[in-house]
């Protein structure tokens, strides 16, 4: 499990996260959701250990995320940015090539999962495609496959994926795909959590979900529990209505357009 207790950033004065304390369950797909400025990213490049500069702690399996080694943190959890910048043509094989680096397997072993997550993912037929000439979807598609690679075989240990706003610019077919792919990966004693903007997609694949504003957790649950208009409109300062679908009960938003932008009191509910 990955946990965090109490994790505070400020930069210049300005506090970006305030006492924040959160899970990742292995086996459980959960979501963050928050305005622009939230402080969500910073959140994700915390637990993933990108960044030192904050107080409070954040374990994974147990021990310190600062004592791990970069090859041993590797095999532990894989993430997904927000944009991946690559000046060289490598082929898209060697891309998804590069999630298995630190694995200790043979040859054929990672063949076997480059083989898995490329099928998975439905980017087989581009193997030998420069990675430079694909689309910014077609691009976001071979890094979830090198992610999936990174953590795929089956271990007796927990392994997390954390992903930032994957399925940003993509059409609604490739963020099925990526949410069904990840919502998939649990399966394997995986941990998941997505940094996301769509609510309804959240509402549909994720299991657990924080609401975040303004650096504080503002509800936090089940997303059934906590996917409701006083949630979601204290967390984003705007009206909007929830209904259910009559086929799956699943929740879905719509915002009020005839009601304007406003600025509810800041109520936290922080574990």
């Amino acid at each position: 499990m990955i946990l965090a207790r109490g994790i505070t950033q400020r930069i210049q004065g300005k506090v970006l996260l305030n006492n924040i304390s959160l899970d990742v369950i292995p086996g459980v797909f959960t979501a963050v959701a928050g305005p622009n400025g939230a402080g969500k990213s910073t959140l994700l490049k915390i637990l993933s250990n990108e960044t030192s500069s904050y107080e409070g702690n954040v374990t994974i399996n147990g021990v310190l995320v600062k004592k791990y080694r970069v090859a041993e943190l590797s095999k532990l959890r894989a993430v997904l940015p927000q944009n991946t910048n690559l000046q060289f043509p490598f082929s898209v094989r060697q891309i998804v090539e590069f999630g298995t680096q630190y694995h200790r397997n043979t040859t054929s072993q990672n063949s076997k999962i480059l083989d898995e997550v490329m099928n998975l993912t439905n980017i087989t037929s581009w193997k030998d495609r420069n990675y430079l000439t694909l689309s910014g979807g077609e691009q976001q598609r071979v890094q979830l496959a090198r992610v999936l690679a990174q953590v795929w075989e089956i271990k007796s240990y927990p392994r997390y994926i954390l992903l930032d706003e994957p399925t940003s610019n993509l059409d609604i077919a490739q963020q099925q795909l990526i949410f069904s792919l990840v919502k998939q990966a649990c399966e394997r004693n995986i941990g998941v959590l997505a940094i996301v903007h769509d609510l309804n997609q959240v509402a549909q694949f994720a299991d657990k979900l924080y609401f975040l504003r303004e650096g504080n957790i503002i509800a936090y649950g089940k997303t059934k529990e906590v996917f409701t208009k006083t949630n979601i409109e204290n967390t984003f300062c705007c009206h909007v209505n929830v209904y259910h679908d009559p086929c799956t009960d699943c929740p879905y938003i719509i915002p009020d357009k005839t009601k304007t932008y406003f600025q509810p009191s800041l109520k936290t509910a922080n574990l």
